[in-house]
């Protein structure tokens, strides 16, 4: 019968992979660089899933607390060094590589329960807080896209002001970076919430229960996730900068609005 169980070393790497990520929030709390160290614990939690999910014969990551949570914590983990490195929010990596630590000490603390009703409570909880707190970002970064497209047709058209009963947007560049800060905390979220669906959906399928993968409000919400990686993904390529940043991020509202549509009414729509 293969190991369910997490042995002494999984456990021991679970519990170092948590100790260097709080290690990492102290260091960029004193200003200095820590991200080195939440990379070596990604890579340590890693050797510990695979070395689980080999002994147990099985990589579904929903079968066990120990593979939940350490998967849980990692994907967490990689979401915070993706954006610090590519457009760093001040702080976010203190406030969320803790968070990811405690999901890898609860890895290593509740890896000998190990009941299917944990991938029916915990991981659909984890992510509908995900994708929804992830909609939320991408939908205020979509409403700030519209304002951004009102602002930039009354400056050209030098209609700026409360004059006439039209309220003032701010800045051009203002609206941008607080639509880019937005994106920048609710695409990684989303991405989360989109990854741990899919995950959940295979687990069921494993199961024998039905679930449709290409169903309405999967492809919306693969398209919503392409278009906000891309206004994400602006900086790179300044020639997205501005306008056209501010449209993908309108038509990913329109597509999230569509999404919760098919989630609530569509065939197949509800987990």
């Amino acid at each position: 019968m293969p190991e369910t169980i997490p042995n002494a070393g999984q456990i021991t790497l679970m519990c170092l992979s948590a100790f260097l990520l709080a290690s990492s929030a102290g260091l960029n709390l004193l200003h200095k660089k820590g991200h080195w160290l939440a990379a070596v614990a990604v890579a340590l939690g890693l050797f510990a899933i695979v070395w689980h999910a080999s002994e147990r014969g099985s990589w579904m990551p929903l079968e066990d607390n120990f593979d939940a949570l350490a998967w849980l914590g990692v994907m967490l983990t990689l979401c915070v060094l993706y954006v610090q490195a590519t457009r760093p929010v001040g702080g976010l990596d203190i406030f969320l590589l803790p968070v990811a630590g405690l999901l890898l000490v609860g890895a290593a603390v509740f890896g000998r329960i190990a009941p299917h009703e944990y991938s029916e409570t915990a991981w659909a909880i984890f992510h509908r807080l995900t994708a929804y707190g992830g909609a939320l970002g991408l939908a205020i970064a979509g409403a700030v896209g519209a304002m951004y497209l009102v602002a930039n047709r009354r400056l050209r058209s030098k209609r700026i002001g409360t004059s006439a009963g039209r309220a003032e947007f701010g800045s051009l560049e203002r609206l941008e970076s607080v639509g880019h800060f937005a994106i920048t905390l609710g695409w990684p979220l989303f991405t989360l919430g989109l990854v741990t669906g899919l995950l959940w959906g295979i687990h069921r399928t494993s199961e024998g229960r039905q679930h449709e993968f290409f169903g309405p409000k999967i492809v919306l919400a693969v398209g919503v996730w392409i278009l906000y990686a891309l206004a994400l993904h602006t900086p790179i390529n300044p020639s997205f900068r501005g306008k056209k940043a501010a449209v993908l991020s309108l038509i990913g509202l329109v597509l999230m609005a569509g999404t919760l549509v098919a989630v609530q009414f569509m065939p197949g729509g509800q987990h």
